[in-house]
């Protein structure tokens, strides 16, 4: 099973409101907070982040091997929809798009389940066999979500060092006291 972000993630936080967290008045940090805004938002919501969520509305492809028995869980909450399951045949014939699915869980943990009544189609089960495209993310990313995002840039903006005589913890508290709640983790 493989995981792929097919559209950019948004940027979670503006450049304005991360310098107005750090108190930073000139421009001559734009580049190096907009670096570390883009680094918390791939740490938080990239293809193999801590969170294991998505941010807005992004577009994921999730390929397999085969079709398991049962449901197919989607990664990367809130699902919003699925655009499409694709899957080469065991005949060898060229990807087709499978119409006969249902989608559960929008807007939470979502998945997909075969059509009322009938099976998945058997695939030739080479890498990739199977195809889904979907979108996920929130319409508006919570609040405590956008304060760890900016937490981490003030602490990653004071420290910029990966060493330091100073004790330093791997991830301030209070990053991971506002993200546990929202974190998804792996089955």
């Amino acid at each position: 099973m493989a995981l792929r972000l097919v559209t950019e993630i948004a940027p979670i936080i503006s450049l304005a409101d991360a310098k107005a967290h750090l108190r930073v008045l000139h421009d001559d940090d734009n580049g190096y907070i907009s670096g570390l805004i883009a680094t918390a938002g791939d740490w938080l919501f990239g293809e193999n982040s801590w969170l294991g969520r998505s941010a807005t509305a992004s577009e994921w492809e999730l390929t397999r091997c085969e079709f398991p028995v049962g449901r197919i869980d989607l990664p990367k909450p809130p699902l919003v929809s699925v655009n499409g399951v694709f899957y080469t045949p065991s005949n060898g014939d060229e990807e087709q798009e499978l119409t006969g699915f249902r989608t559960l869980g929008e807007g939470g943990s979502g998945y997909i389940l075969p059509a009322k009544d009938q099976e998945w189609p058997e695939t030739d089960g080479e890498p990739e066999s199977v195809r889904i495209e979907f979108t996920a993310g929130y319409a508006a990313l919570p609040a405590s979500i956008k304060h760890a995002a900016l937490l981490l840039i003030g602490h990653w903006y004071e420290n910029r060092e990966a060493v330091a005589e100073a004790k330093l913890s791997a991830m301030p508290m209070a990053v991971e006291a506002l993200l546990m709640p929202y974190r998804n983790w792996p089955s």
